[in-house]
Order: C-alpha cells, then structure tokens, then sequence
C-alpha cells in the first residue's frame, strides 16, 4: 500500500511535468512578426504582462542580450546600438544587418518560477520607392508600365478602369488594354510592404492624332529600309557587270587571234595530196562562200575588225618605233667607238711624228757640234797662242 502511495506520487510529478513541459512548448513555438528596417528603431514587445518584481530575461538564441531585474535594465551585447529594457518587458534598438533573427522573452517570478515565455521573428526590409507609370499607345491600344527602383518583399497593383494587375516582389509590372476614341481613364500603381507604401496615378488617353503619327513614323522607317535595299542592289548589279567587262576586255587582248589566222580557220580542212598530185591545191585552199549575215552582225563583225586593225596598227608603230630607236642606239654606240679609234690612231700618229722630228733635230745638233770641234781643233793646232783652257769637253746627249 505505501509503495503504491510513493509510485503515484511519483507519476504525479511525472504528469505535472510533461504538462508544464508541453505548455511551455506551445506558447514558445507562437512566434510573433516583427518588421523594421536597417538604421531605424525597433520595439519587441511582450504580451504578459509583468510587475516591477520580475525578471526579464531577453534571450537570441541560448545568447541573453538585455535584462530587467530589481527595477534595474542591464544590456549584455555591446554590438546592439541604443538597447534597452523597458519595466513591462519592451525591448528596443536601433536595427543592423546582423540582427534579424529569433527573440525570446522569458519572465519570471519573484519565486524564480517562469511565467511567461513567448518568441518574436525580426525581419529587416527595405522601404519601396515611389513608382514610375508610363505608357504607349499604338493604335487604340495602350500598353501600360509601372515601375519601381527600390523595395523588398513588396506588392504592387495597377488599377485602372476595370482593369486589376497585381504582382509580388517584381520591380516591372506591364499591362495592354484597348482604349475607346478620346477614351480617358485613370490608372494607379501603388507599391507596398509591411514598413511602407507608395503609388503613382496618371490619365492615360491615346488620341488618334498619336495614333497617325505614329503609323507615319513606322511608313517613314519603311520606305528608308526598301529606298535603301534598292539602293545597294543596284550598285551590286553594276559591280558585277563591271567586273564581267573587264574580265572579257582582258581575254580578248590575251587571246586575240590575227584575222588571217581566224580565215584560215573557218576554212574545211583540205585532203592531203597524192604524191603525183600537185601541191598548189593543198597548199592554196579554196575560200569558202560566207553565209550572210544580218546587218546588225555585219556591222559588229566589221566594228571589231576595224578595232582588230587598229590594235594591229598600233602594235606594229610601237614595234617600229621600237626598232628605230634600237638602230639609233646602235648607230650612236658604232659612231662613238669610230671618234674613239679615230682619237687613238691621231694620238698615236701625234707622237711619232713628234718622235722623228726630235731625233732629226738631235742629228742636226751633233753634225753642228762636230764641225764646230773639228775647226777649233785645226785653229789650235794652227795657232797654238789661241789655246785656252776650257776645262774637259762635254759628252754629247744619249739618244733616247
């Protein structure tokens, strides 16, 4: 009987507990949405309320951030700008990047028992922009646009007339709706999440003075594209012929062929003669009678032969002119080579002529000289008293 008594007991406590354990499950997992955005202020507030006795305790994770114990805030995070604790569990400071998360707010008595324990989800965005509506109209059909530059988690809506347009998280929102003549409706596009809102109204009306300039804009970019396709069509179709012209030109003056030669070749093939027939009628063929021709043939035909005589013409003066130039060179060289020898042989005719007259003239000296000696010898002899002593008689020149 007492161990029944001890064992119910026990399982009493047991049961307290699981209970107490699975409430205070339940109460953490309702989690409660808060928004805020970086650099400004956020307040987590607590849903029990709470005395001037208990202990605050603000939890982020298993990490305690702020508490309020004995009237006294404390903050324990110095990475938290502007924290602080407020007596009914309020928890405020200013937003950064890094402080999204979980929050856990735990209250507990003066016993020390918990009384209260309860989570709030921070979630940073960012403020929308003001958005910007634009419109075209084509015809009587208006394509219209809002668009917004800025913003996170936002929902955006265009209503205009019947016309509802709704988007989430999308900067670019693009509707059509076919509009009646001077027809004016008023559109609005509005931008909004859970810190902000915008919108942007605007009358759209598509006139039909728009509509014909612009279909005069689209028949303008028309003609210019089919003026310009025309344009270079053409100028490929005279590059072509003109390319072909000059290739025929320059096979033509490659492979002319003399108009004698081109006669001959027109005429049939005459059979090759017997030895006892004569050669004249293998060696001069007889002509061959021409068909006629249309005139206009006849004309091309002589055209192109006067402008075959021509060429011809031309050929042989500027091979004449050639070999005349050539035999004046020549000339010129020979004439040149004949005042060279002439020269030489004058040159040569010059100094033996020179030559004869200086030995003549040293042939006339010496007999001059001897006689002179041989009277001088026969006056001293004859009279001795002349004789002088002129020192020893000089040799007479060498001959060359």
């Amino acid at each position: 009987m007492l161990c029944h008594r001890k064992c119910s007991l026990q399982f009493d406590v047991i049961f307290l507990l699981a209970i107490s354990g699975l409430f205070l499950a339940e109460s953490k997992g309702e989690t409660t949405d808060v928004y805020g955005e970086i650099g400004k202020s956020v307040f987590l507030h607590a849903k029990s309320e709470s005395s001037k006795t208990d202990d605050i305790k603000w939890m982020k994770g298993d990490v305690m951030i702020a508490r309020y114990k004995n009237q006294t805030p404390k903050s324990y995070r110095r990475d938290y700008d502007g924290i602080k604790v407020y007596p009914n569990g309020t928890l405020t400071f200013k937003i950064m990047k890094s402080n999204e998360g979980t929050y856990h707010c735990e209250i507990y008595g003066t016993d020390g028992k918990l009384k209260s324990l309860q989570s709030t989800q921070l979630h940073i965005l960012e403020s929308v922009s003001k958005p910007v509506l634009n419109f075209k109209c084509i015809s009587q059909k208006a394509n219209i646009t809002c668009e917004v530059e800025t913003g996170t988690n936002f929902t955006m809506s265009l209503v205009g007339g019947s016309l509802t347009a709704r988007t989430h998280s999308h900067q670019y929102l693009n509707v059509n709706k076919i509009l009646g003549m001077n027809e004016n409706v008023e559109f609005v596009c509005t931008v909004s999440n859970n810190i902000s809102s915008a919108n942007t109204s605007r009358v759209i009306e598509c006139s039909e003075t728009e509509a014909k300039s612009i279909v005069n804009y689209f028949l303008m970019i028309l003609a210019g594209g089919i003026s310009v396709a025309i344009i270079f069509i053409i100028l490929m179709i005279y590059c072509i012929l003109r390319c072909c012209r000059r290739k025929r030109e320059s096979v033509d003056t490659e492979m002319e062929v003399p108009m004698e030669f081109r006669e001959q070749m027109k005429q049939s093939r005459q059979p090759i003669p017997g030895p006892r027939k004569h050669n004249e009628e293998y060696s001069v063929p007889r002509q061959r009678a021409e068909p006629r021709k249309p005139r206009e043939g006849a004309e091309r035909m002589d055209g192109e032969e006067r402008a075959q005589r021509a060429a011809r013409a031309e050929r042989a003066q500027r091979t004449g002119r050639e070999e005349r130039a050539e035999r004046a060179q020549r000339a010129d060289d020979s004439q040149r080579a004949e005042r060279a020898q002439g020269a030489k042989r004058a040159h040569r005719a010059e100094r033996e002529q020179r030559g004869e007259k200086g030995e003549k003239m040293y042939k006339e000296r010496r007999q001059r000289g001897e006689r002179t000696l041989e009277g001088d010898r026969l006056q001293r002899i004859e009279h001795p008293e002349l004789r002088v002593n002129r020192g020893p008689v000089p040799l007479p020149p060498q001959s060359r």
